[in-house]
């Protein structure tokens, strides 16, 4: 057992050697695609929420807020009730130091935990989005001209950072640059007139495009697939209204075709969350407050060249299940009919005590189970997603076994081509398929990576030849 233990980590350290010789994780080989053909690969996304965001200090920040330590088995669950992207909000503010050469240098431990949890849904073949998320404050990244500079230098030592420290990442890692940017404390933190802004909020508009921009330009520069990369960017508070509002302006990117718009929608705000409203029941008035949204989306930033996904959007839990369907079957109805790709906040809290507002679970992070799997199956339903076929979808994409000394390899795609590698980093056999179905003599016992190439990218499986 001990032997058959060491033959499998070599193998597993060959196929990471192959994949890009390097620690990045493998999950296939997108690129060249503009911001308007992902956006409409995306089917439906999902938040890691109040995890790697939650504003703890040290190796155990992501528990800090309650939520278990996360792990592989949460994101394989995402994706086997049809999610294809996850979105995955990060802190960064308590993990920085100047130690020289960046002001704010992230936490080589804490640089490590992220890449790992990121791996595990890039590796499932998922879309990921990373972000700076609580770090608005007057000690990193506050939109106003007092602190504008300190807030380019930090989104900057930032995006300097995680962009290089994954570089090698494909297509489906996405970067977005800041959430919800606001002025923290302002009687308009939260809610402005967008055709008439305060001063303060008409500063701080025009600070978020300069912070959007240092970002962007942080991560255009660090090399790799970045300029290949897809950066999402925020308006005022992220709200329709910030991206909307006059002053507000997309950053120029040295990439072509490799920005889209964020938007945050808890609409309406009544139903969805307003704790002091007695009644959280679907009315049809709502559907007119969820129309104009998406209008605003269409008509005011699409027409302008740039897609737009909702990365946070939920109805919180006021015992309120059927109502919430309606709800879901109108929002995510104009997701479908509008190609705007939405992302459900999940905090992992099924009901709030204390603010009935941020009931926002779906997903019991300790249990694996869905807190009302109905809610899960209707967003599916609504988008025209079978949730019963995608277990089968995920589990058939590809299989390699042995059949003698002989690989066989079945795909519910055209397989380009194939790589046999042996134990010592050796190529055994390539061979070009164009078929479904194809085989590799290899001739000798022995533990083998599997590497295909389809029109989704490149996997790699092992297989032991006995």
């Amino acid at each position: 057992m001990k032997h058959l233990a060491n033959v499998l980590k070599t193998a597993l350290s060959v196929a990471a050697f192959f994949c890009l010789a390097t620690n990045t994780a493998f999950a296939g080989n997108l690129s060249g695609k503009s911001a308007n053909e992902l956006a409409k690969m995306i089917r439906v996304g999902w938040n890691l929420g109040n995890s790697l965001d939650a504003t703890g200090q040290g190796a155990n920040a992501e528990t800090s807020w309650g939520n278990p330590r996360t792990t592989k088995q949460m994101f394989d669950k995402v994706k086997e009730a049809g999610f294809n992207a996850v979105r995955i909000p990060v802190s960064w503010s308590t993990h920085v130091s100047n130690n020289g050469q960046y002001q704010f240098a992230i936490d080589g431990q804490w640089m490590a935990r992220v890449k790992e949890v990121v791996n595990y849904a890039y590796d499932n073949g998922m879309f990921v989005i990373i972000n700076i998320h609580h770090d608005n404050d007057q000690w990193h990244m506050f939109p106003s001209n007092q602190y504008l500079d300190q807030s380019k230098k930090y989104v900057t030592d930032i995006w300097t950072q995680v962009a290089k420290e994954f570089a090698d990442y494909d297509q489906h890692l996405i970067f977005e640059t800041i959430n919800e940017p606001r002025v923290v404390g302002d009687p308009n933190e939260w809610y402005f007139d967008p055709s008439n802004p305060t001063a303060s909020v008409s500063e701080a508009i025009g600070c978020i495009n300069q912070i959007n921009q240092a970002a962007v330009d942080a991560i255009r520069n660090a090399g790799g697939n970045n300029m290949d990369r897809l950066v999402g960017c925020p308006g005022y508070v992220g709200s329709i209204d910030g991206v909307t509002t006059n002053n507000f302006r997309a950053p120029n990117d040295k990439a072509q075709n490799r920005l889209w718009i964020s938007v945050h929608a808890y609409t309406p705000y009544d139903f969805c969350m307003n704790p002091s409203i007695q009644n959280h029941s679907w009315d049809q008035k709502f559907y007119y407050d969820i129309q104009w949204l998406y209008n605003s989306i269409r008509d005011k930033v699409m027409s302008k060249g740039y897609p737009v996904y909702i990365g946070e959007t939920s109805s919180s839990n006021y015992h309120n299940v059927e109502d919430r369907k309606q709800w879901e079957r109108c929002f995510f109805g104009f997701s479908k009919e509008y190609g705007v790709p939405c992302f459900l906040w999940d905090n992992n809290q099924e009901f709030n005590q204390k603010d009935g507002a941020e009931s926002h679970g779906y997903l019991n992070r300790n249990s694996l189970q869905w807190y009302e799997p109905s809610l899960i199956q209707t967003i599916m339903e609504t988008l025209g997603y079978d949730p019963s076929s995608v277990k089968d979808e995920i589990a058939n994409e590809w299989n390699a076994y042995a059949e003698g000394k002989t690989v066989r390899i079945k795909s519910n795609v055209e397989i380009k081509n194939v790589d046999v590698i042996s134990i010592n980093g050796a190529k055994i056999a390539s061979l070009v398929s164009g078929r479904n179905e194809c085989s590799v003599d290899v001739n000798h016992n022995g533990v083998y990576i599997v590497v295909i190439n389809t029109e989704n990218g490149k996997s790699v499986k092992k297989i032991i030849i006995k």
